[in-house]
């Protein structure tokens, strides 16, 4: 981490147990998301003003490259002492939920790929019946249909006519989809 991380106690005395859970998860952070900058943690318990049950709230910032992260989370039991430590432990675990999607996003295996522009000419037509047979430049032949071109382009198609398209697998093998004259 680029910063030390930052604890912050409002209305509770700091409790060395909690910190240590609080510095513990921190690292646990760190190994999971080696790119972190940075780690602010609230601990907060409500005022004696408030007509609460005692409780604490655990308030979480982590500066990461790109959109940092917040998350609350609140433990209302009446303990301050186990409510604490429950509540940091369920901040750190909304944490590093989040973490989890955005390394998901973010790793190139999860990018969608499209598939190659491929060339190739017109082999078979049956105008009436809506489709014809395509010969790729690989040598491969591809079915396709006359909803892949468009009513304008399908009037004036004939054999022998070089077309461009991608592939996509079917029930019966490969079909062409998005088709456009070369």
């Amino acid at each position: 981490m680029q910063k030390d991380p930052v604890i912050t106690w409002t209305n509770l005395d700091p409790a060395p147990a909690v910190e240590t859970v609080i510095r513990h998860r921190i690292a646990a952070l760190e190994k999971f998301f080696p790119n972190l900058i940075g780690c602010r943690v609230g601990v907060d318990a409500p005022g004696h003003r408030h007509r609460t049950a005692g409780g604490v709230d655990v308030r979480l910032h982590v500066e990461l490259p790109g959109p940092d992260l917040d998350v609350a989370r609140s433990v209302r039991h009446g303990h301050r002492g186990p409510d604490a430590v429950l509540a940091v432990n369920r901040a750190f675990d909304a944490i590093e939920g989040r973490l989890r999607e955005r390394a998901r996003v973010m790793d190139a295996k999860e990018v969608k790929h499209h598939a190659p522009v491929l060339h190739g000419e017109v082999v078979e037509l049956e105008p009436a019946l809506g489709y014809g047979f395509l010969r790729a430049d690989d040598g491969a032949e591809v079915y396709f249909q006359r909803d892949a071109l468009g009513d304008a382009v399908w009037g004036q198609l004939k054999t022998g006519d070089r077309l461009r398209f991608r592939t996509a697998e079917g029930e019966k093998g490969p079909f062409a989809v998005d088709v456009s004259r070369a």
